[in-house]
């Protein structure tokens, strides 16, 4: 059933709007993000006045990628997705305390596709059902901390960050007053395995949650379970 005119424009009209506030948003936490990276360039005597971890290594340069194999509804409300996200991370070491070292966190994922099952067809009568198919989309994540417990060659961790997606299509759920720019956040923990001095292998769970945060009358969410591999040069 088609949408009256009215109805379509307004719909139209609010997505915009709520687009063009996002995007103000990624602005904002990019310019954060880019303030902390300029800390991170700065001589060790600069970064001292800051930071309280200086000792090597103190940037983490990692590959990562994870896939979730069912989608749960601890915050969400969509049930039967998959997700795969592939990209990469920076971490700089900054903070300390006791044998608790903690980084700035930056992330992008050029890969962030949501698996759709076969759903019914919300925005026009034909066709009826829409196949299942992959929503591509990017990922963008300016802040986030992790915390890396002990200095052992295995370390436990726990991460947090938060960013922003663009997908293909509107997500979870491609239906009227859905959106295709969602916010994002993951947290979780995982265990660093550290190969010589300048490389190491993570492996983890991400609990990451997908969502327009109410940005409009319609926001289903989804929440992915990510198990993740990542492998990381440090200098």
């Amino acid at each position: 059933m088609q949408m009256p005119t009215t109805a379509r424009y307004h719909t139209g009209l609010t997505n915009t709007i709520h687009r063009t506030e996002g995007i103000a948003l990624l602005r904002t936490t990019s310019a954060v993000s880019l303030m902390l990276l300029l800390i991170a360039s700065f001589p060790d005597e600069a970064q001292a006045t800051v930071c309280s971890a200086l000792s090597a290594p103190r940037h983490d340069f990692q590959l990562l990628a994870g896939y979730s194999p069912v989608s749960s509804t601890w915050i969400g409300r969509t049930e039967d997705r998959k997700f795969v996200l592939a990209g990469f991370t920076y971490s700089y070491r900054c903070w300390k305390a006791r044998e608790v070292g903690i980084s700035y966190t930056t992330g992008v994922f050029p890969v962030a596709a949501l698996l759709q099952p076969a759903m019914p067809n919300f925005r026009a009568s034909t066709p009826r059902i829409i196949p299942e198919h992959a929503v591509y989309g990017v990922g963008v994540l300016p802040v986030g901390f992790t915390a890396h417990f002990g200095r052992h060659a295995i370390q436990p961790f726990f991460e947090m960050r938060g960013g922003m997606i663009a997908s293909t299509e509107p997500v979870p759920i491609n239906a009227p007053d859905s959106t295709g720019l969602n916010f994002l956040f993951d947290v979780g923990p995982g265990m660093r395995f550290k190969v010589g001095d300048h490389h190491a292998v993570s492996m983890g769970y991400k609990f990451l949650h997908i969502s327009n945060a109410y940005t409009t009358n319609f926001n289903p969410g989804v929440d992915n379970n990510v198990i993740f591999v990542g492998l990381s040069v440090l200098r």
